[in-house]
């Protein structure tokens, strides 16, 4: 993975570098304009989110709102909040587009600005002018979340889970709420459930099979726990997580792997992920002896993420999961068969 949430299974830190001073406004020039102003369901404001810093209180439907979590602009667009900025994350989105394809559709009126910097800078947000931060796709520090409440309410993750590890439709509904519409987010998060549990029902064969997540870029092994979203979305299908690979995990939300002990992966399916990070994509599986010898990969019973698949899969959001259900299928049901 990249210096970004993507990472290289391993590399989960964020440099954050805080500009001292409190900018409480920056010239009208740097600020960008705000899309229309969404009308709140009845009701549903004010409202008072609780999270792992304590509780942030939105009193009024946001029209300015900056996403600084690496995936969180699909949930505001989905509930039609197009953000005036949002964070980069490099590789994920087409250059220079605010998400991905299956979310772009949903931008209306300004593009969002585009925060290329791997460190949030606190002026530069403040000069935004938000009325609103989400930042629940990142790891934003205690000290980090100080700062940026001083100039608008900041909505981070719930305290059950650990960076990047909120699943999406936790975050989607808490993001609903923070902007007015929980039912409307209800209503994206059934859908989406819906359609994973159809496409699990009409394969009732992979129910129980076992499943291993992993990437390998050439040089390092790892594989997803059962615990990551990535591995949720398998066994919301009715796969069965990778017991060895959640004892090699522990407390982490992934194990890395020696190429000694690849056979840990040796389960009824594995999907590769990340390959356009590997220097061969798919071959760099395929022509290394060890991963090529493990049965999964050896009898057909592997699943390779490539291209747009494999970014809506590592999106992991309302609008990109989607986009997996109705293109994973194909590629399980060769792999399973």
């Amino acid at each position: 993975m990249t210096n970004q949430p993507r990472r290289t299974i391993g590399v989960i830190a964020v440099v954050v570098a805080l500009i001292a001073a409190l900018v409480a406004c920056g010239s009208d020039d740097e600020s960008t304009s705000g899309s229309s102003q969404v009308t709140p369901e009845a009701g549903a404001l004010p409202v008072t989110l609780t999270h792992k810093f304590g509780q942030t209180t939105v009193t009024r439907a946001p029209s300015r709102v900056v996403s600084l979590g690496y995936s969180d602009q699909d949930a505001l667009l989905a509930l039609g909040v197009t953000p005036i900025a949002v964070r980069n994350w490099e590789g994920m989105a087409p250059e220079g587009e605010p998400a991905g394809p299956w979310a772009i559709d949903k931008v209306t009126g300004d593009k969002p600005k585009i925060i290329t910097s791997d460190t949030v800078s606190f002026e530069e947000v403040a000069a935004l002018k938000p009325d609103l931060i989400v930042a629940v796709y990142s790891d934003v520090d205690k000290s980090l979340y100080d700062q940026l409440s001083k100039i608008a309410p900041v909505l981070v993750q719930k305290a059950e889970f650990d960076d990047y590890q909120q699943p999406w439709d936790v975050t989607t509904e808490e993001i609903g709420k923070a902007v007015g519409k929980p039912e409307a987010a209800k209503a994206l998060v059934a859908g989406v459930k819906g359609r994973i549990a159809d496409l699990a029902a009409r394969h009732q064969n992979w129910k129980g099979k076992t499943v291993s997540i992993a990437t390998y870029d050439g040089t390092d092994l790892a594989a997803f726990a059962g615990a990551d979203p990535r591995v949720a979305f398998f066994t919301a299908l009715g796969f069965a997580p990778n017991q060895a690979v959640d004892a090699a995990a522990g407390d982490k939300f992934y194990a890395k792997l020696s190429i000694e002990e690849a056979r840990k992966l040796d389960t009824d399916l594995i999907v590769w992920d990340q390959l356009s990070y590997a220097p061969k994509g798919k071959a760099t599986i395929t022509e290394q002896t060890t991963l090529a010898n493990l049965p999964a990969v050896k009898d057909g019973r592997s699943v390779f993420l490539e291209g747009e698949l494999e970014k809506a899969f590592g999106w992991q959001t309302v609008l990109s999961l989607g986009y997996v259900v109705d293109n994973i299928e194909q590629p399980l049901v060769a792999a399973t068969s």
